[in-house]
């Protein structure tokens, strides 16, 4: 038996230079894997037999980050003391052929940080759950492989597990039978070539619901604590609706057989695509009633997924610096998916609202990137699971469409799978199917969208002669970092206010340099308003001229189209951000004008922004008047609203905003019943964030309620609740204990232990909490060094003290990143804390300098 033994390589990470030598060398690749799983086992017995054939010279390595290596043998050759450092297991060139065949039979631990084998015990009925994880470079915490996307390769899979668990994969089982101590032997079907990144087993006692469409078998899979909430009926719905669509417009079939769903426990994203086995976060399993906003957030998960098995799964990226071509599709085609074929009618708000939104911000930090660039490594693509891969490239392909046509871009698409398909692809691959598809060159559109990084700002400039337009003409602005004046191709909307209501003209218009006169303009009658981004077709920012934000601020409420109207909200946000509006003067409008407001996207979008306002770009002394303020205005918002969607959104706005014990002691009476709001029904997520609250502020009865709100919710988001809740606690002694915990044994499990983190820094604290902004910029170094990037990045997210927004915090993280020889992903996080700490400071000077009221 062998463990690891260190060598000079000191991270598990692979190159991108490691990844191409040995992509060329190696081919033809299958695995026989065959596990050994044990109830409440801490660890796990595996044997896999590796085939491929190899074309090169010299030793080669698989990458395996496991506990021990029981055997080892290389073409019948045993190898008794492996070359392995714990992450990567050298085979001897003295024992290679042309076709090789590796026997190992090894030992790992199960893993509690949401990703590689996961195991997890239900608090409600002690069950074990296990599910893996493996995006981008974690599959060979399963067993050994050649971990990455272009070594696709064919597995067969067998499990002994405990009988009463259901096993998922990516092939439908093709025996099950009985096997030793009580337990079962499945044997599971060959699969289709697919990444090693894709691979997927999930095992427990899971509630399962099945269902077929056409040829197709759906499962869908939950723990049985959770089983019911599940709503099989419209997951399911959903589901047939994407296969229809995506088959029909892809010309491509739905290419893996079966497929199936698991919402699985402590999961670190949104949900991961393994072929034919998607795994979802928890959260879509809806414990309290969802708003509609809930669901078609879910739906738009279920079709982002689903649009993995053609984009990522059937056709993979050779290297993650392609990965947008996996993301930005998968999300583009969901939100287009969800307009043409299901009921839910307000997917593009949401696009708008909080996609494109995301990748604003993202592109505006100092870290930007463009959305096809170079990735040195695994960590650097860990790095870019981000806003720009995901919503900069969903708009910029959105745009793309706009401008070649829908058909053109699905022809193109139907080229791309008809020479792609089980293979590889790359940016050059993609733009050679869409100029065939659509009949149009992309190779400059590609090199100033794709390849260069941050945004251009748009702004309308125009005259008035009377009551006519003089001249209209746009104008394109770039970053003096990033100087790329790019093509864009947009609808001008001109607003004007007539007996009828509002009325919109919209003007098409491209712009591919600095400026361009809209000639159709000219003589059109005077807008109150003009906007040059109307229906969202564009990616930029749009810079309001000062007439159009005179009628803007004052009659935002009288635009009567939704997506405009929430574009208008989205811009005064960016103006705040840049320090073009007084972030009171932005609260004074959310306060006058959103509790009008009616659909439920628009009122979760602008609350959300006026809590972030809260929290980073309202001056320190003014945060509590302009949160009790902004609470009353949500309290009055709660009281006119009708029962629904609508008041959960204000009544979490309300809990969102309180910053005083007073405001605190309402929420308690709300919760109580004390206070009743008719229709307004208290969900147990509320009740959690309301305890939380009393004991941050250390009100009376805080322990109490924090005991009857556990005794009520005993399932596991009671357990994090509580420890979020614990953690709070305005107490030295408690605050010492949980810092020590932190970098200690934690909490159980990664998700346990961020939830306490996430209750242990608080505004109203900072006295208490001063003595640990030094001993975090002490330890982030070596947390960053020594644990999982996952533990790392909760760490920093958590414990940061952002809630400190002083020049002498940007000064000592900048102190830190100066001195550091750190890891890529502790640099990026720390550039992008510099970033957002330097902009909330100048935010909060612009709130003072600028007009901060409407009133005089």
């Amino acid at each position: 038996m062998s463990t690891p033994i260190p060598d000079d390589i000191a991270r598990d990470v692979l190159t991108q230079t490691e990844a191409e030598g040995r992509g060329k060398r190696v081919s033809n690749v299958s695995y026989e894997l065959s596990l050994d799983l044990r109830p409440g086992a801490q660890r796990y017995r595996g044997q896999v037999t590796v085939r491929f054939d190899d074309s090169g010279t010299g030793d080669l390595f698989l990458d395996f980050r496991g506990a021990t290596i029981r055997t080892l043998e290389v073409n019948g050759q045993r190898i008794g003391s492996p070359r392995w450092n714990g992450y990567r297991l050298w085979l001897p060139s003295s024992t290679l052929g042309s076709r090789n065949v590796v026997s190992i039979e090894y030992e790992n631990d199960y893993d509690h940080e949401g990703d590689g084998f996961h195991q997890f015990f239900d608090p409600e009925d002690g069950q074990e759950y296990l599910y893996t994880n493996f995006e981008p470079y974690e599959s060979h915490r399963l067993f050994p492989q050649f971990d990455q996307p272009d070594i696709k390769a064919t597995y067969r899979l067998t499990v002994v597990a405990p009988e009463g668990w259901e096993l998922i994969h990516n092939t439908a089982p093709e025996s099950v039978t009985p096997a030793d101590e009580g337990r079962r032997r499945w044997i599971f079907l060959p699969t289709k070539r697919f990444s090693t990144y894709l691979f997927a087993l999930i095992a427990g006692p899971y509630h399962v619901v099945r269902d077929r469409h056409g040829e197709v078998d759906l499962g869908l899979f939950c723990r049985k604590s959770l089983a019911r909430y599940l709503d099989a009926a419209e997951i399911f719905e959903v589901s047939k609706q994407g296969l229809d669509f995506y088959s029909e417009f892809f010309a491509v079939p739905y290419p893996f057989g079966k497929y199936d769903q698991v919402f699985v426990p402590e999961f670190n994203s949104g949900a991961m695509e393994n072929v034919a086995a998607v795994t979802h976060n928890e959260y879509m399993v809806f414990r309290d009633p969802p708003t509609i906003n809930q669901r078609r957030a879910r739906a738009e998960v279920i079709l982002h997924e689903m649009a993995h098995m053609w984009f990522g799964n059937l056709v993979t990226m050779r290297w993650w610096n392609d990965l947008w071509l996996n993301e930005s599709f998968a999300t583009y085609m969901s939100y287009l998916c969800m307009e043409r074929a299901t009921n839910f009618d307000s997917g593009w708000l949401d696009f708008a609202s909080s996609i494109k939104n995301w990748a604003y911000r993202q592109d505006q930090l100092v870290t930007t990137h463009p959305i096809a660039g170079q990735v040195e490594d695994t960590d650097q693509t860990f790095l870019n699971f981000d806003g720009i891969t995901y919503g900069k490239g969903a708009a910029v392909l959105k745009q793309l469409v706009a401008a070649v046509g829908l058909e053109g871009f699905r022809e193109g698409m139907r080229e791309y799978f008809r020479r792609h398909a089980y293979g590889n692809a790359t940016l050059a691959d993609f733009l050679v199917a869409i100029e065939q598809g659509a009949g149009v060159s992309l190779g400059e559109w590609a090199h100033l969208w794709l390849e260069t990084s941050s945004l251009n700002t748009i702004a309308a400039r125009w005259e008035a002669d009377g009551d006519r337009i003089a001249g209209l003409a746009l104008e394109q602005t770039a970053p003096p970092e990033h100087p790329y004046l790019r093509p864009h191709r947009l609808d001008v909307g001109l607003a004007r206010e007539e007996e009828t209501g509002l009325r919109i003209t919209v003007l098409p218009a491209t712009i591919t340099g600095e400026r361009v006169e809209i000639t159709e303009a000219a003589g059109l009658p005077r807008p109150d308003f003009v906007f040059p981004n109307y229906g969202d077709h564009g990616y930029c920012k749009v810079a309001i001229d000062e007439a159009s934000l005179r009628y803007i601020l004052a009659h935002i409420d009288r635009v009567t189209d939704t997506l405009l109207r929430l574009q208008l909200w989205s811009s005064l946000w960016n103006m705040v951000r840049d320090q073009q509006l007084s972030s009171l003067r932005y609260l004074e409008l959310v306060g006058a004008k959103a509790p009008a407001e009616h659909h439920p996207e628009l009122v979760e979008s602008v609350t959300a922004n006026a809590l972030a306002a809260l929290g980073r770009y309202v001056p320190e002394h003014l945060i509590e008047a302009e949160a009790h303020r902004f609470f009353e205005a949500a309290r009055r918002a709660l009281e006119s609203a009708p029962p629904g969607d609508l008041q959960k959104i204000w009544a979490k706005a309300l809990i969102g905003a309180a910053a005083t014990t007073d405001d605190v002691g309402e929420l308690g009476r709300l919760a109580d019943g004390e206070v009743v709001i008719p229709g307004l029904e208290i969900d147990q997520e509320m009740r959690w964030a309301i305890a939380t609250k009393h004991r941050a502020y250390g009100l009376d009865g805080s322990a109490e309620r924090i005991a009857s709100e556990a005794a009520r919710d005993p399932s596991d988001r009671g357990v994090r609740a509580r420890l979020r809740a614990e953690a709070s606690t305005p107490d030295p002694a408690v605050k010492a204990r949980a810092w020590d915990k932190f970098l200690g044994e934690g909490y159980g499990s990664l998700h346990l232990t961020a939830a306490a983190m996430s209750g242990f820094n608080w505004r109203h604290q900072r006295a208490m909490l001063a003595p640990y902004v030094e001993k975090f910029f002490d330890v982030v170094p070596r947390v960053f060094a020594e644990r999982d990037k996952e533990f790392a990045t909760e760490f920093f997210r958590n414990l940061a003290p952002s809630y400190r927004v002083e020049p002498a915090v940007v000064e000592r993280a900048k102190s830190l990143l100066a001195g550091s020889d750190g890891t890529v992903l502790l640099v990026r996080t720390l550039r992008e804390f510099i970033d957002d700490m330097e902009r909330a400071l100048r935010c909060r000077e612009a709130a003072e300098r600028l007009p901060r009221s409407s009133r005089p």
